[in-house]
């Protein structure tokens, strides 16, 4: 019960600590909070004066679809869930793992060895740090589209949020297996583009995998954010309850549950 007690307080103290680390630095502040919700003011204005739709249209009919295929998407909504993803991928991914990288090369992780945390709780404090700033970015984006009236959320929050939570943890379990491999953070940082970019683009964030090229689509498939999208996507636009999603939950899940084990076990503090 002791042991259980100490693992416990310093888990809420790495959580707070990556907290307080974040907001230290401008440049990661600029890039998850300054950058998307420009990006949202520009979609709304561009949304209001019919700029969006007409991009769209040129888009879909450039890969050789009808735009009936967005259903009842609308861009906005594509944008939105396009923002929403790159503040996890941003926070989670392409920052995390060459500071995870950087922090071993320095000598951080050796130290923190010599201390009674364990290397589990270290990585759960990075994740639920991680998944508590994307919740602050979401909540922010989700708002100015809100309030601006040109999205709506049809579903549950409660469930947006679980979802939210698997793909962030996700996220940041694949940042941490990929940190564990890279020996330096510039090294890092070339394989988090290589990685984050066809991502971000090919998941169905911003364009829906159904009208990807065939092979693009297989591609999409093998990539776990793809079962982030959709559900997150059926709940926030078509109100879908945890039943018609569980499908592409437990595929996130399965992604979530075997990254995470990965992570811990290729883990070293040095």
């Amino acid at each position: 019960m002791k042991k259980l007690r100490v693992q416990t307080t310093g888990l809420f103290h790495q959580v707070g600590t990556e907290f307080r680390l974040f907001w230290r630095s401008p440049q990661t502040i600029y890039l998850a909070f300054l950058v998307p919700m420009l990006g949202m003011a520009l979609f709304v204005y561009l949304s209001r004066e019919g700029l969006l739709e007409s991009v769209f249209g040129a888009l879909f009919r450039g890969l050789g679809q009808d735009e009936a295929i967005l259903g009842s998407l609308s861009p906005m909504a594509l944008m939105t869930l396009g923002l929403i993803v790159y503040c996890m991928i941003d926070v989670a991914f392409e920052s995390a793992v060459p500071n995870l990288v950087r922090e071993r090369s320095t000598g951080i992780h050796k130290r923190l060895g010599g201390t009674p945390l364990q290397g589990w709780v270290f990585l759960a404090g990075k994740t639920l740090g991680a998944s508590l700033i994307v919740v602050i970015e979401v909540a922010l984006i989700l708002a100015v589209g809100l309030i601006s009236a040109d999205i709506s959320v049809a579903g549950s929050w409660w469930l947006l949020g679980l979802i939210l939570l698997l793909g962030t943890c996700t996220t940041a379990s694949l940042g941490i297996v990929l940190s564990n491999v890279m020996v330096s953070a510039d090294g890092a940082v070339v394989a988090v583009h290589a990685i984050y970019i066809p991502m971000l683009l090919l998941c169905g964030a911003f364009v829906p995998v159904e009208a990807l090229p065939k092979a693009l689509q297989v591609v999409a498939h093998a990539i776990p954010l793809t079962y982030f999208v959709g559900p997150f996507r059926s709940v926030m636009v078509q109100g879908a309850a945890l039943g018609a999603i569980a499908g592409d939950l437990s595929i996130l899940l399965i992604w979530t549950i075997g990254a995470w084990i990965v992570a811990v076990k290729t883990f070293r503090w040095q």
